[in-house]
C-alpha cells in the first residue's frame, strides 16, 4: 500500500529542515486553542463518555496527498456520524442517485440528528446526515457475492483512508446496548415502506459503521479523497465517481453539521461532517481536507475545539468557499537549475567553468496564479524538496496574481528553516513585497528582477567555489574579453589609443538611437544593457562587468545604438573613440583588420551563447 507523504515521516525535507511552516502553524493553533474547555464528551455510550477531553489534533491533507499534522493526530476514536457521508456515497455508487433519492431526500431538516420524524407525504428521511437517513443509506448498500454489507462499508472507508480500518468490538457492543432510539427509527422507516422487511440487520450494520476506529490523520485522508474527486491521492485508487462526490459534498454543505449547518457555512464555508466521537471533517473541493479531533462537544453535538479550529483555519488561510482561489494553472510554473538559464552577466572563461560545474547547486522556482493556502503549500513544499539538493533557491513571484497576507510570513519562515540547514532562499517579487516583511525577522532577500537574483546567486557560487580571477573588481584592457583575442603587443597598441572615462551609478552611458560612440572596455563596475518595448516597458538584456566591452555592436547596425547602457555601480572604462578607431584604420590598417576580426568573433560568440540560453530557458519554462 502506498505511503502518505507526510511532514513527520523519516527522511526527505522534514528530516533535513525540520517541520514545514504549515506544520508549525497548525501546532500554534493547537496550543492556542487547548485552553478552550467548553462542552463535554458525549454520554451516549461509556466509550465516548470516558474519552479524554484534553485530546486535540488537527490534520490537513492536500488533494495530492501531502499531510500536515499537529497535536493528537494519531489518537484513535470512533467514526460515529462522520460515517454517514461515506456510506451515503457507497449507496450512490451501488444504486445510482435516482434510486437513492427515492428513499432519502436531500433537504436540511433543522432538527436534531436523532429526531424521530419522517417527511410528511413521502415518508422519506429529510437527508442522509441525520440518523433516519443514515440508517436508510446503510440498508441501501447490498451484500456482494463475496462480502457482507458491513464488510463492504468498512472496506470503502479503508480505501478512502489508505489503510485497513477496524471496527471496535467494545464500541459496537455499547452501541448495540444503547441503540433503542435508533431501533425505533428503523421500525418507523420499515412501517413507512422506506426500509423493506426487517430493519434489524441494517441497524446492526449501522452500529458497526459508527464503531469504525480512525485517527485524525485517517480522517484527513478520507476527506482528501473527496477533495480529489473520489480518488485517494496517496494510493491513486478511485473509490467514488466524481458525480457521487459532488452530490455528497453538496449534502454535507447544507446538512453535515446537524442543526448548526447554516451557522457553520457562514463562519467556515466548507462542506463538513461531524461525529459525536469528537471528529470533524471539512473539505475544500479540488484542494484539501481538514480533520480535527477533540472529544468535548457543544449542544449541537459538534466538537467545541474542532469547530473553533476550523473557523480559525478558514479565516487565517482564506479557505471559505467565497474566498478561495479562482481556477487557474498549477501554482508552480517551472523549476530548473540556473545553468539551464543563467543570468545575463557576461563572465570570463574561468567563471563560466565554475558555473558550469556548480550550476545545479542553484534552482529557480517560478510561481504563477493565486498564492492562497493551497498554492502557498505547494510552493513551500516544492522549495523544500528542491533545497534538498540545491544550495540556493530563487523563488520568482512575478507571475503571481494574488498573494494572501499570511503567505509571505510562511515564506520567510521557510527561508529561516533553510538557512539553518545551510541553504539560501531569495525572492523575485517585481516590487510587490511589503516593507514589513522585508524588515521582519528573519528578513527575505528580495530582488526586483530574475536577472538580478540569478546574478546575485552566481556571484555567491563564484565566491564560494571559484578563485579571485572569477569575479575581478578591476580588469585592464589587454586582459579584457575583446582585446585578449589579440596578441599582447597588439592589445597594448590598441589600449594606447583609448581614453579613460567614468560614470556615477545610475548614469546613462549610451542611449538607444545614439550614433556610434566608440568601443567601451569596462575596467571596473557593472553596466546594464536594456531596451524599451513599444509600450515603454524597460527590459534588461544583460549585465556587463569588468573585462567586458560594449558599444561595438553599433558598427554592424547602421552606426546606431539599439540598446541603452546604464551604470549599475560607479563605472570606469577605457574608450576607443570613433575618431581613434578611424585614425587606427588609416595609420595601421593591419592592426585595424585584426581588431575587426576580434570584434566579429566576439560578437558571433555572444550571439550564439544568447541563442543557446534563450532556447534552454524556453524549454525549461514552456509548460
Amino acid at each position: 500500500m502506498a505511503r502518505q507523504r507526510t511532514e513527520d515521516t523519516a527522511g526527505g525535507a522534514a528530516a533535513v529542515f525540520g517541520p514545514s511552516a504549515v506544520t508549525e502553524y497548525l501546532e500554534q493553533v493547537v496550543e492556542q486553542l487547548r485552553d478552550q474547555r467548553g462542552g463535554a464528551p458525549s454520554d451516549s455510550i461509556p466509550a465516548l463518555a470516558e474519552a479524554d477531553p484534553e485530546r486535540f489534533g488537527i490534520v490537513i491533507a492536500t488533494a495530492d496527498g501531502h499531510v500536515y499534522a499537529a497535536g493528537d493526530a494519531d489518537e484513535e476514536f470512533s467514526l460515529q456520524s462522520i460515517s454517514k457521508a461515506f456510506t451515503y456515497a457507497l449507496a450512490l455508487e451501488d444504486l445510482g442517485a435516482e434510486a437513492v433519492h427515492e428513499k432519502i431526500d436531500v433537504e436540511p431538516s433543522g432538527d436534531a440528528f436523532n429526531e424521530i420524524s419522517l417527511q410528511p407525504g413521502t415518508g422519506r428521511p429529510a437527508n442522509p446526515m441525520i440518523n433516519a437517513g443514515a440508517i436508510t443509506s446503510t440498508w441501501l448498500v447490498p451484500d456482494s457475492e463475496r462480502d457482507l454489507r458491513r464488510d463492504r462499508i468498512r472496506a470503502a472507508y479503508s480505501r478512502c483512508a489508505g489503510r485497513d480500518l477496524a471496527i471496535s468490538p467494545e464500541v459496537l457492543a455499547q452501541e448495540h446496548d444503547a441503540g433503542d432510539r435508533n431501533r425505533a427509527l428503523g421500525y418507523l422507516l420499515a412501517s413507512a415502506g422506506i426500509i423493506e422487511g426487517d430493519p434489524i440487520r441494517a441497524l446492526e450494520d449501522y452500529f458497526a459503521q459508527c464503531s469504525v476506529l480512525v485517527t485524525c490523520r485517517d480522517l484527513a485522508l478520507m476527506g482528501a479523497t473527496l477533495a480529489n474527486d473520489g480518488t485517494n491521492p496517496v494510493t491513486g485508487e478511485e473509490v467514488f465517481a466524481p458525480g457521487t462526490v459532488s452530490r455528497v459534498l453538496s449534502v454535507m454543505s447544507s446538512c453535515g453539521m446537524y442543526d448548526d449547518a447554516g451557522e457553520w457555512m457562514v463562519r467556515v464555508g466548507l462542506p463538513a461532517k461531524s461525529g459525536v466521537g469528537g471528529g470533524i471533517i471539512a473539505v475544500l473541493p479540488g484542494q484539501l481536507a481538514v480533520a480535527t479531533f477533540s472529544p468535548a462537544l457543544d449542544r449541537h453535538g459538534n466538537s467545541v475545539r474542532g469547530v473553533l479550529a476550523c473557523e480559525r483555519l478558514s479565516q487565517d488561510l482564506q479557505l471559505h468557499f467565497s474566498r478561495t482561489a479562482r481556477a487557474s494553472r498549477s501554482t508552480v510554473r517551472a523549476s530548473y537549475p540556473i545553468d539551464q538559464s543563467p543570468s545575463m552577466v557576461r563572465r570570463n572563461a574561468e567563471a563560466d567553468a565554475v558555473l558550469a560545474e556548480h550550476g545545479t547547486d542553484a534552482v529557480v522556482v517560478e510561481l504563477q496564479g493565486d498564492l492562497l493556502f493551497t498554492g502557498a503549500e505547494t510552493a513551500i513544499r516544492t522549495v523544500r524538496e528542491v533545497a534538498l539538493d540545491a544550495e540556493y533557491v530563487v523563488v520568482d513571484m512575478r507571475r503571481v496574481d494574488e498573494i494572501a497576507d499570511y503567505v509571505l510570513p510562511l515564506l520567510a519562515r521557510t527561508r529561516a528553516e533553510l538557512r539553518e540547514a545551510g541553504r539560501t532562499l531569495v525572492v523575485v517579487d517585481g516590487g510587490r513585497v511589503s516593507r514589513s516583511v522585508l524588515e521582519g525577522e528573519p528578513p527575505l532577500e528580495v530582488f526586483p528582477s530574475r536577472a538580478a537574483a540569478v546574478k546575485w546567486v552566481e556571484d555567491a557560487l563564484l565566491e564560494r567555489h571559484g578563485g579571485p580571477g572569477c569575479t575581478p573588481s578591476r580588469v585592464v584592457p589587454p586582459d579584457s574579453e575583446l582585446l585578449s583575442r589579440l596578441d599582447p603587443e597588439d592589445a597594448r597598441a590598441v589600449q594606447a589609443r583609448t581614453v579613460e572615462r567614468s560614470w556615477r551609478a545610475g548614469a546613462n552611458i549610451l542611449r538607444s538611437g545614439q550614433n556610434f560612440a566608440g568601443i567601451h572596455l569596462v575596467v571596473s563596475g557593472d553596466v546594464s544593457m536594456s531596451v524599451r518595448t513599444p509600450t515603454g516597458e524597460r527590459i534588461e538584456l544583460q549585465i556587463l562587468g569588468p573585462g567586458m566591452s560594449f558599444g561595438e555592436m553599433a558598427l554592424g547596425s547602421d552606426g546606431k545604438q539599439h540598446v541603452t547602457l546604464t551604470a549599475v555601480t560607479d563605472v570606469t572604462a577605457r574608450v576607443l573613440t570613433p575618431e581613434a578607431l578611424a585614425e587606427l584604420e588609416e595609420q595601421d590598417p593591419v592592426l585595424a583588420l585584426r581588431l575587426w576580426k576580434a570584434i566579429a568573433r566576439d560578437g558571433y560568440e555572444r550571439a550564439d551563447q544568447q541563442w543557446r540560453d534563450a532556447a534552454v530557458h524556453a524549454s525549461a519554462t514552456d509548460w
